[in-house]
């Protein structure tokens, strides 16, 4: 009687098996990021007003990337670059006077993996930037979610400022959802530190 299923088939099929399960997985991996990159969150570790800023001709920000190039001086001294094609979003009005905008930014070391310029507030803008609503939390309450994706750290204890009575911020953010509700980051500690109900 003669066996069909040798010891070489046997490796054979599982050279096969073991392929077709790193495709799989590969597929799967490409998937996951192209959703998360769709739906990305952006975690904000620089915050600060822009002291000084120096844009290349026709820098303007397009398809979510920045074309060209820029350097901005922040309000504490650093230099950040902005270099061509970095991933980003802006909408202030390019050359930038002094302290007229501000800059939030997830960085890595001193590269910029993804920034945003946000108009200054008209009062106080050196102090405080307002910001949309809060929509969740992260690691126990120390990083808030904004309603824009944005995950920036919140203040302990965070004000909750609102004639309506809340017990927690986690009971703010379910009672003043997106829309009713807007978050103050305050610019020296590069922190949400008070949420202000503007709604029912």
């Amino acid at each position: 009687m003669r066996y069909f299923f040798t010891a070489s088939l046997w490796k054979a099929l599982g050279v096969l098996l073991a392929v077709a399960a790193l495709l799989v997985g590969a597929l799967s991996l490409v998937n996951r990021r192209a959703q998360s990159e769709s739906a990305q969150s952006h975690i904000v570790d620089v915050v600060a007003a822009i002291a000084a800023s120096e844009f290349g001709e026709g820098w303007q920000v397009a398809d979510g990337k920045s074309v060209g190039d820029a350097s901005l001086t922040l309000d504490d001294g650093r230099v950040l670059r902005l270099v061509d094609g970095t991933r980003g979003e802006s909408t202030c009005k390019v050359p930038i006077s002094s302290y007229s905008c501000v800059l939030l930014a997830d960085t890595l070391g001193t590269g910029v993996l993804w920034f945003a310029l946000v108009p200054a507030d008209a009062t106080n803008g050196k102090e405080r930037l307002t910001l949309p609503a809060l929509v969740d939390m992260q690691e126990g309450g120390d990083l808030g979610v904004l309603s824009n994706g944005w995950v920036i750290p919140l203040a302990t204890p965070t004000v909750r400022n609102c004639d309506t009575e809340t017990t927690s911020l986690r009971d703010f953010i379910n009672q003043f959802p997106e829309g009713n509700a807007i978050s103050l980051l305050d610019l020296y500690a590069d922190t949400i530190n008070e949420v202000v109900c503007t709604g029912p």
